[in-house]
């Protein structure tokens, strides 16, 4: 549908340019000097002695293509986008500023706004790891952080700075992790809609929110497994650098869940109790203002958007015009066969990203950075397939961000080395089919269905009834088959044998492992985020570490004019308002986005490796 209506818009453009004349081409020309004038660095002034301010109200993805702004004419205006922003943009900020003299601290304030496979905790430890080495780069720069009504995830990032300052009247949202899936069986029954499947593996649970009423004990034992481990991290890294004994620490928590600012003070969770207008009255003994009357705050600062963008900023490894290239491709989100679109991994557009880095002379290595869930298992095979053609030419090395499972292990697992964080989500190496039918709610309607066929299975694809036990017998041989051809897959490329109490049959069974058990069971090399994967493909290409050696480009392409202006023609639907819904309307919201992903089950012979639909740890 995309490509018609870029089609159209073309050659609509030719029609009115022909009867419109020059008024047409000078509104294009302003439309497209626009445009250009946005991919240009801007230059914006930086006082010395200015404070970064970081304000964590955003969502933080991978691919530059879903933290591109979701109105299509913000390109044009030159807008930028508060709602989100790329890890890598972020991190790089953060490098550049610790090497800046301009830049004396670094504040932190706002709240993540979690949307999609964004802002995970995977994500949040490479941007924490930033913060830290941001301090640790020169010892007289610090990292101030206000929080008021902090969450885990605000909490774990801001656990780096120096010091941290807590509104009186706010509270620690830190209860801890919980994963709350949402089952359909009982209104599916209620409604007549039939749901059969197959599956491969003890813990492939993805399809049991169809077919039972609450969780399985081997679903349950995953997923408590699961999250102990993420927690484990969480509680680690926040304690190490806070100076606080863990027990203590967890057993404040299970007291009290939402921690009032005097206990955390208290327990040297916070330091500072103070207000919003007394920690900016503080920042401006730290920087004062050159110009009090002419800014909004009483200190010298830049927002880490404009500095992102700002020309006159120390240059890293992989900037500038060489010649040699290390490629960044971000595979983000369900993957879909076909072509897919900005918001998934489609089979064929990503396999043809592929097949051109293969003939780009001047790529020299390909750091595939996965976060993904998984989707359909024939697009994940053809992803795989030019993966290991390229290979055969130029490293491949793979960044795990916040999930890299199902199929998001399967494009993964031929790579030169995997890196992964310890609080990745991997693994679940299992398959499974489900299929839908609509005999039931037709009939109570007065609907009803006849063929004719010549074959058996002729009418196999129909949902107007339960597939037959014949039926099912052969969706489950396929099902089997294709599990066969992952273990074999999995077991070849990382070299775990195929049986055995080590053997990959028994890792797999659909369970999904935190990145730290990940290594443990040599589904991955090494623990690291996008940095170490970056310097490993440098060191596997043999290029210099220097300036210039190198540069990164980033794949897939950022939207071009016209597909954006196409985007104004295909009546998507309009972004929600940043304002915070209530309660009702946010599980309404949840919902609808979990019946959104069975759009995207598009595998042609109906089987796929997915993680479960409400893998959102809160």
């Amino acid at each position: 549908m995309k490509q018609f209506f870029i089609t159209f818009f073309a050659n609509l453009a030719a029609l009115l340019f022909v009867f419109g004349g020059p008024v047409l081409l000078f509104l294009i020309l302003i439309i497209a000097s626009i445009s250009a004038s946005t991919k240009a660095k801007r230059i914006i002034s930086l006082e010395r002695g200015s404070v970064l301010v970081f304000d964590m109200s955003v969502n933080v993805t991978d691919s530059p293509e879903h933290a591109s702004d979701t109105s299509p004419l913000s390109s044009l205006t030159g807008g930028d986008n508060n709602k989100s922003v790329t890890l890598r943009s972020l991190t790089t900020a953060l490098k550049k500023a610790s090497r800046d003299e301009r830049i004396k601290a670094l504040f932190l304030v706002g709240s993540f706004d979690p949307a999609d496979f964004g802002s995970g905790y995977a994500c949040l430890k490479e941007l924490r790891e930033a913060i830290l080495d941001f301090e640790n780069t020169s010892a007289h720069k610090k990292v101030y952080a206000y929080l008021e009504a902090p969450t885990t995830r605000d909490y774990y990032v801001a656990s780096a700075a120096n010091t941290i300052y807590l509104n009186p009247y706010g509270e620690m949202e830190m209860p801890g992790l919980a994963v709350v899936k949402t089952y359909y069986k009982d209104a599916f029954d209620k409604f007549g809609i039939g749901v059969q499947v197959t599956r491969v593996g003890k813990y492939k649970s993805a399809v049991e929110p169809f077919t039972v009423d609450k969780m399985s004990d081997a679903d349950r034992e995953e997923t408590e497994k699961l999250l102990g481990d993420l927690w484990g991290d969480f509680v680690t890294g926040t304690t190490g650098t806070r100076k606080i004994d863990p027990v203590a620490f967890q057993q404040l928590i299970d007291k009290e869940g939402y921690i009032i600012p005097e206990d955390a003070k208290a327990a040297n969770i916070v330091d500072k109790l103070a207000y919003f207008g007394d920690v900016l009255s503080d920042l401006g003994k730290i920087a004062p203002a050159s110009d009090y009357d002419k800014v909004t705050l009483p200190f010298k600062q830049i927002s880490i958007g404009d500095y992102i963008h700002a020309s006159r900023t120390p240059r890293l490894p992989g900037e500038g015009s060489s010649d040699k290239v290390i490629a960044i491709l971000y595979l983000e989100g369900e993957i879909v066969d076909g072509w897919g679109d900005a918001t998934n991994i489609g089979g064929d557009r990503f396999s043809a990203e592929l097949r051109e880095l293969s003939k780009d002379d001047e790529v020299k290595a390909v750091v595939l950075r996965v976060n993904s869930p998984g989707g359909s298992a024939f697009a994940s095979e053809a992803i795989q397939h030019e993966i290991r053609a390229l290979n055969v030419k130029k490293p491949v090395i793979v960044s795990m961000g916040n999930y890299a499972a199902s199929g998001g292990y399967w494009v993964s697992t031929y790579s030169d080395r995997i890196f992964a964080e310890p609080n990745t989500l991997t693994g679940s190496i299992g398959v499974f089919g489900m299929f839908f039918d609509i005999q039931k709610i037709a009939n109570t309607y007065g609907v009803t269905f006849d063929a004719a066929k010549t074959g058996a299975f002729a009418d196999f694809e129909t949902i107007s009834r339960p597939k037959t036990p014949q039926e099912i017998d052969l969706a489950q041989a396929r099902v089997n088959l294709l599990y066969g051809k992952f273990l074999d897959k999995v077991s070849e490329s990382r070299h775990i044998p195929r049986e055995g109490p080590d053997g990959i049959d028994t890792i797999a069974q659909g369970r999904v492992w935190a990145g730290s058990e990940a290594l443990n069971l040599k589904l991955v090399d090494e623990m690291g985020g996008l940095q170490q994967a970056i310097d490993y493909a440098v060191e596997k290409a043999k290029l210099g570490t220097r300036v210039g050696d190198y540069r990164i480009k980033e794949y897939p392409a950022k939207v071009t004019l016209t597909e954006t202006l196409a985007l104004l023609l295909s009546n998507q639907e309009e972004p929600l308002t940043k304002a915070k819904v209530d309660p009702l309307t946010k599980e309404f919201f949840k919902m609808k986005a979990s019946l959104k992903t069975l759009q995207e089950f598009n595998d042609p012979f109906g089987c796929y490796a997915r993680l479960p639909l409400d893998w959102m740890i809160k």
